[in-house]
């Protein structure tokens, strides 16, 4: 039979890396936890090296540090004691540069969402069910009307509109479409700042989708900056 560890109030430390005073509150108690010092852990099919676990109360219990690390989040810990709150990592700044017109277009991504394609004019981040498709390119005499048929027409001839309609998005004129397409549902967002045009498409799996994750959009909109 292997050797059992026990341990008290090391969970606590255990799940919250080396956050100073994490347990100075009244709000921690004691308990006892199985160590498992060989196991492994392999999270969506990749082996995460040096990571430990602990067992209790029938749940295992994962260093979040090792977590938010594999996930490509911002490592730093702080727990807020006043709030009763720990924050892993940061909220992430997406941006997209033109060089033609020297415009610097930026949105901020909050949530486990991690990147596919990083290029100078695209940036692709989904988690397992949603995701934002974030593209810049510049194309000088185009309306931004001109641009939009030109871009349903080729670069997104797969998907179905279902409401077209004008705004404004950080100051720019810009055109959202609540669109669908065989696999999935969100809004199509294009921005035109002079010869510059951001586009923001936004996918929901249409098998999980539900109302409420349009708010992850509206949160992504809302940061959307232009320098």
């Amino acid at each position: 039979m292997k050797k059992k560890y026990w341990v008290g109030i090391i969970v606590a430390m255990f799940l919250l890396g080396n956050a100073t005073g994490a347990w100075a509150g009244s709000a921690w108690k004691e308990v006892k936890a199985l160590f498992n010092p060989s196991l492994k852990v392999e999270l969506n099919g990749q082996e995460i090296d040096g990571v430990k676990a602990l067992q209790y109360n029938g749940s295992l219990y994962l260093p979040a540090k090792s977590v938010s690390d594999y996930f490509g989040l911002n490592s730093k810990l702080v727990f807020d004691n006043k709030a009763n709150k720990l924050i892993i990592g940061g909220p992430m700044y997406v941006h997209l540069y033109d060089k033609d017109t020297a415009n610097f277009f930026q949105i901020v991504i909050n949530g486990n969402w991690r990147p596919s394609v990083m290029t100078d004019n695209r940036n692709l981040y989904s988690n397992y069910y949603m995701g934002v498709d974030f593209r810049l390119e510049s194309e000088k005499g185009l309306s931004l009307d001109e641009y939009v048929k030109q871009a349903l027409k080729n670069a997104f001839e797969y998907v179905k509109v279902n409401k077209q309609t004008n705004t404004k998005v950080a100051g720019a004129e810009a055109q959202v479409i609540d669109y669908e397409t065989s696999d999935t549902v969100g809004k199509l967002v294009f921005i035109q700042k002079d010869s510059s045009f951001a586009t923001l498409l936004f996918f929901v799996d249409r098998t999980r989708y539900q109302d409420k994750d349009l708010k992850e959009y509206d949160k992504i909109i809302s940061s959307f900056n232009i320098k």
